[in-house]
């Protein structure tokens, strides 16, 4: 069986059924581009581990894919689909030989208040003003925002199913639930979608980014911007003002701390910088 086939009926047969998040699966399908351009089609079963250390290699010089994090999603990606078949009695190399690159420590980039606060006041337009207030509020995915319906939002609470399937309780604050009230006000339609574009059809993550891009714009913020960022600026904002950690991973929606704690190096930082103004010796 080809490597490509096998990742194919990888994700068929299992990834597909278990309900897996489409932004998961990209990296599967990544990886076998990659490999077929960078390494040929090679039968799974003939796949060695001096042939992963040559992808490894190939990789950090192919074109703009340099990075160690985006690397290890996939040699990730690879030991799971060999653990698969090893299962289903295909004589594959032993997955757990084949080292993971160390991931590059990631500090998120997030706007502060005040830049959120241009932001929203930047536009008339009281769609935009609801999405940017959402997102900020709320640290929503935009695959999560774009699910949600009129009727899912109640006494500022909702849920969302977020990454695994897994629901969890998301919250509003009143200036959210401000211009939600006073967007939906304006709403002719009959349509179930709690925010849909200029053409009454449900609105698309690539219609969130390009409203939070124009804002960014508008509101003449030099940085780049998009739906995740105010996802991060939620969670900083929260960790600054003496959130617990724990509850903050509950409203991520993270599965591990460990993907949590990047927000306390931010917080860190600024430690250090009251530190070497006030300190003295």
């Amino acid at each position: 069986m080809k490597l490509s086939e096998a990742i194919l009926r990888y994700e068929q047969e299992y990834l597909v059924i278990k309900g897996v998040d489409k932004h998961q699966i990209f990296h599967y399908r990544a990886l076998s581009r990659f490999w077929c351009e960078i390494m040929g089609d090679l039968e799974i079963e003939e796949l060695t581990i001096i042939d992963v250390a040559d992808f490894k290699t190939k990789f950090q010089v192919y074109g703009r894919h340099r990075c160690n994090n985006t690397l290890n999603n996939y040699i990730c990606a690879l030991r799971m689909i060999l653990r698969y078949w090893k299962i289903r009695g295909l004589k594959v190399i032993d997955y757990s030989i084949i080292p993971a690159p160390r991931r590059d420590p990631v500090i998120p980039s997030f706007l502060t208040a005040e830049e959120v606060d241009k932001m929203i006041e930047s536009t008339e337009i009281l769609r935009t003003k609801f999405i940017i207030s959402l997102l900020y509020a709320s640290g929503v995915r935009v695959s999560e925002l774009i699910q949600l319906n009129r009727d899912t939002i109640k006494d500022g609470m909702f849920t969302v199913i977020g990454k695994g399937r897994k629901p969890r309780i998301s919250f509003l604050d009143a200036r959210s639930t401000f211009y939600m009230e006073k967007y939906l006000s304006t709403r002719k339609d009959r349509l179930d979608a709690l925010i849909i574009t200029k053409d009454g059809t449900r609105a698309s993550a690539s219609t969130i980014q390009l409203v939070i891009r124009n804002a960014t714009e508008k509101a003449g913020i030099n940085k780049k911007v998009s739906p995740h960022t105010l996802r991060h600026s939620f969670a900083t904002n929260y960790v600054k003002n003496g959130g617990n950690i724990r509850h903050l991973a509950d409203l991520l929606g993270h599965a591990s701390l460990n993907t949590t704690a990047h927000y306390t190096h931010i917080v860190n930082n600024d430690l250090m910088k009251q530190y070497q103004v006030f300190h003295t010796c």
